[in-house]
């Protein structure tokens, strides 16, 4: 059976090799040669996608798709999960297709409007109330749907499948209910004295008394959230997220960056990168790597959420630096 192993981006963007030989690392030349064996499968995600094409020079994001094929990197299907082992340069082209639909849909404006009131929350210097970014919205929604309206509108039924012609049926019965759940949206309630970002959660007397990068680290998230469901008695997790590993992952990174547990500066602004997305994108990639065997990536703080998040969903997944997993699992080192 293959060995999964999972590249964060900077990993990644290392291993090019235009970027070894012009660095001379002997341990990334291992490292390939390791991940090009046949006992190894390396996979990508959708994230990893995203944050190539968030490269800006065209160049560059050639690389990292060409290392991918290099390496026959598979491709873990965002929905399914399901490991498709489709060229990265054909995934790739496929994506940006899906870009480019997502834009014309309206789906990238829902997207940008839906991470408002996250920043917001955050601290980050949002000038919308949360009434306003409410409104937003209700509007971007509004507009998708109308989109999608026009979309089956389009389609002759006549000429579909079975199968097709229950899709299409299913998504004309599910769009006025989304359009009921979209003029049923309210804006959070906050107080206007609340102080939004992390540090009134971080200077809670009960939490800062955890010490929590003290704990071991199977405990942290458990120690996070007992502290944060004793400061908010009437919240049920399970109200608003369902019960997957996916989920509880997701939920484990954010409550550590919040306690500032080897916490990202998601809440800082600054001229030419934008934190709170690097940092969501590192939650996506612990997230997707669930599953794998090996986690690598150089980034010391990402590295202990990650096991955190791992050890608290119980999975058996190595989180590690590349010089790591050289010294303590390739023999041929």
């Amino acid at each position: 059976m293959s060995i999964l192993i999972y590249l964060d981006q900077n990993t990644l963007s290392d291993l090019r090799q235009r970027k070894i030989d012009e660095t001379d690392n002997r341990e990334f030349t291992l490292l390939k040669l390791a991940l090009k064996s046949p006992d190894v499968t390396v996979v990508y995600s959708h994230v990893t996608l995203s944050e190539i094409h968030q490269i800006s020079s065209e160049q560059y994001r050639d690389e990292h798709i060409r290392l991918l094929d290099e390496l026959s990197a598979q491709y873990i299907e965002p929905l399914s999960r399901n490991l498709n082992n489709q060229a990265a340069s054909d995934i790739w082209v496929a994506y940006l297709d899906n870009i480019e639909s997502n834009k014309k849909m309206g789906i990238s404006d829902l997207m940008d409007v839906s991470q408002l009131s996250s920043r917001k929350m955050a601290g980050l210097p949002i000038e919308d109330s949360f009434d306003a970014i409410n409104e937003k919205m209700k509007l971007a929604l509004d507009d998708l749907i109308s989109n999608c309206e026009q979309q089956l509108a389009s389609i002759d039924v006549n000429t579909l499948d079975e199968p097709s012609k229950e899709n299409y049926l299913n998504m004309t019965l599910q769009l006025p209910k989304l359009k009921e759940k979209s003029a049923a949206l309210e804006a959070p309630k906050v107080d206007s004295s609340h102080i939004l970002g992390p540090k009134s959660f971080r200077d809670i007397p009960e939490l800062k008394a955890l010490e929590i990068t003290k704990l071991p680290v199977a405990e942290v998230v458990k120690a996070i959230e007992s502290t944060f469901s004793n400061e908010n008695s009437n919240f049920n997790w399970r109200d608003y997220f369902d019960d997957t590993p996916q989920n509880a992952v997701a939920r484990a990174y954010s409550l550590m960056n919040w306690a500032g547990y080897y916490a990202d500066d998601f809440d800082k602004v600054k001229k030419r990168s934008d934190r709170f997305n690097a940092s969501n994108n590192d939650m996506q990639h612990a997230v997707c790597a669930i599953g794998v065997n090996f986690l690598l990536s150089r980034d010391n703080a990402f590295l202990k959420k990650a096991e955190a998040c791992y050890a608290y969903i119980n999975q058996g997944l190595i989180v590690c630096s590349p010089e790591y997993f050289l010294s303590n699992h390739c023999k041929f080192v």
